[in-house]
């Protein structure tokens, strides 16, 4: 029987991993090569999933904490569960904050693991915030170094110069990596799904884990309590403002990392909206979600020590909106 292939898509908080997922999903399926999808997240994974819901297509969401640790076992026995349509593909997106030479130690010594290949690992470049993360540079720069492939992500936020120099660091950083886009994959893809020898092409992670790593159970993002990262979810109003979201976001504490949510704005609100907030940059922005009409408002809040309190009041602070005049909340 071959070994079905497996994709995990890394980067850290804010990189671009569900869009990069997003554009993979959809030259996958110009290529008639199936696929499933397992997307992992603090405290509501749903947030992403329905963005990548699709008919046909499954999709499991998969809450709490990193797949690299306190969700490891629940994310292993997804992994075994799950079902990937004939000649397909298993496409992974690990949390923001995961350490990814833990979480592919295990998986190359786990039997839920066996019916895949050794995965392919995708890390996503954030090419206008790279090594501006302060406590957490190292672990953004440690997501880079299993990677069998690599995209550079934000780039209309970066200048040439910067771009250059943090390409030069990735090829200098991993060799052996690919730089890679969404549609040079998903060829990689159709080839591994259609070919019985695609065992051999991804490289075995056992041997990427060189001593200078030392992989053990222990994950330095949760070494010291106070840089740990927690996460907590809060109510949106039915609809809100652009400019009430957008301030209630910017005004956020210090140790919130990044907030994504969805959203019915006044401005529109016959159309759910994802939103997306990053720090320390406080950039936000919004994308509609067309075909799923049927999303709650929501967000979650990631960061280090967030002030849960303080958090919420401010969202309970939030105003509603009034909808324009001749909306009806059953059109939606």
């Amino acid at each position: 029987m071959k070994s079905i292939p497996l994709v995990l898509i890394a980067g850290f908080l804010g990189a671009g991993k569900t869009t990069f997922l997003s554009q993979l999903a959809a030259e996958l399926e110009k290529r008639g090569t199936p696929f499933s999808i397992v997307v992992n997240d603090f405290v509501d994974a749903e947030v992403d999933a329905v963005r990548l819901r699709t008919p046909g297509v499954e999709v499991q969401a998969l809450s709490g904490s990193c797949v690299c640790c306190s969700s490891l076992n629940e994310f292993l026995q997804v992994l075994g569960d799950i079902e990937v349509p004939p000649g397909g593909v298993l496409l992974v997106e690990a949390n923001g904050a995961s350490d990814l030479i833990s979480l592919i130690t295990a998986l190359a010594a786990r039997g839920e693991t066996q019916r895949f290949t050794s995965p392919l690992q995708v890390t996503m470049l954030d090419a206008s915030r790279w090594q501006k993360r302060e406590d957490h540079n190292e672990l953004e720069r440690e997501q880079m170094q299993t990677a069998t492939h690599w995209m550079l992500t934000h780039l209309d936020h970066a200048e040439e110069t910067r771009i250059g120099e943090l390409r030069a660091w990735a090829i200098d950083q991993s060799p052996r990596a690919l730089e890679t886009d969404a549609e040079k994959l998903a060829d990689t893809l159709k080839f591994l799904c259609l070919s019985s020898r695609f065992r051999r092409v991804a490289p075995d992670p056992k041997s990427m884990l060189e001593d200078r790593w030392q992989a053990t159970a222990d994950h330095h993002h949760h070494h010291e309590n106070e840089r740990a990262f927690t996460a907590m979810k809060v109510d949106i109003p039915f609809v809100v403002k652009r400019r009430d979201l957008e301030e209630t976001l910017r005004e956020l504490p210090e140790e919130v990392i990044r907030v994504k949510g969805l959203c019915r704005l006044a401005e529109l609100p016959t159309i759910p909206m994802s939103f997306q907030h990053v720090r320390p940059q406080a950039e936000t922005w919004f994308l509609p979600m067309l075909g799923n009409l049927g999303v709650i408002p929501t967000g979650v809040i990631i960061g280090v020590g967030l002030p849960v309190q303080d958090i919420s009041r401010r969202f309970a602070d939030l105003p509603s909106a009034e909808v324009n005049p001749g909306f009806k909340p059953y059109d939606l």
